[in-house]
């Protein structure tokens, strides 16, 4: 996979997307062009076959290209799509905040997450959910969805952010569903 020059102020960014699991598998690590990723992860299952989750992973790996690999902490290897993104000129080091949903079952048309931004700071967030039917965002701008099997997949950042306590961030669908939804916030270097 293409990562794009590497640089001191340059983050490779992966965007897992996970669906079509028995169970709630783990992700216990993500290497990212060799180089082992910062993670978060958001994942719900309802114990009966049906599952959905997502991660955001990030490095600084020292290629242009390489690959991407993941590690689970059990057997269950669910089905995956990944989004990469090359970020330049924001400090990914530490997170300003990050959101997620509780660990515990999730269902709804639709949630939301309260998270602090920062001026002219960056944020990413992303969401998965267990039917084929869109996602509107709030606060937040799409860049991408699609679906796969009998899940809908959808990613997006804003920048630049303003400073902002609690902003609230929620996507909306036709129908409920099992849902997993992740938010992480960063400030530029």
């Amino acid at each position: 996979m293409a990562f794009g020059a590497p640089g001191p102020r340059v983050w490779s960014v992966a965007i897992l997307h996970q669906y079509a699991v028995t169970n709630e598998p783990s992700i216990s690590g993500v290497t990212i062009g060799g180089v082992s990723a910062l993670r978060q992860v958001d994942h719900t299952g309802d114990g009966a076959g049906k599952a959905t989750g997502i991660c955001i992973a990030r490095a600084q790996p020292g290629v242009s290209s390489g690959d991407v690999a993941i590690t689970w902490a059990s057997s269950a290897r669910p089905a995956m799509s990944l989004v990469m993104l090359r970020v330049v000129g924001f400090n990914l080091t530490t997170l300003s905040d990050a959101a997620q949903l509780p660990d515990i079952e999730q269902n709804g048309a639709g949630k939301t997450l309260n998270i602090d931004t920062v001026f002219d700071g960056l944020l990413i967030g992303g969401a998965c959910k267990r039917n084929t039917n869109n996602i509107t965002w709030t606060n937040l701008t799409e860049q991408g969805e699609d679906t796969q099997g009998s899940h809908t997949r959808s990613w997006g950042w804003d920048h630049p952010t303003v400073l902002q306590s609690n902003r609230v961030v929620s996507f909306t669908s036709s129908s409920s569903a099992l849902v997993s939804m992740l938010l992480q916030s960063f400030p530029k270097y």
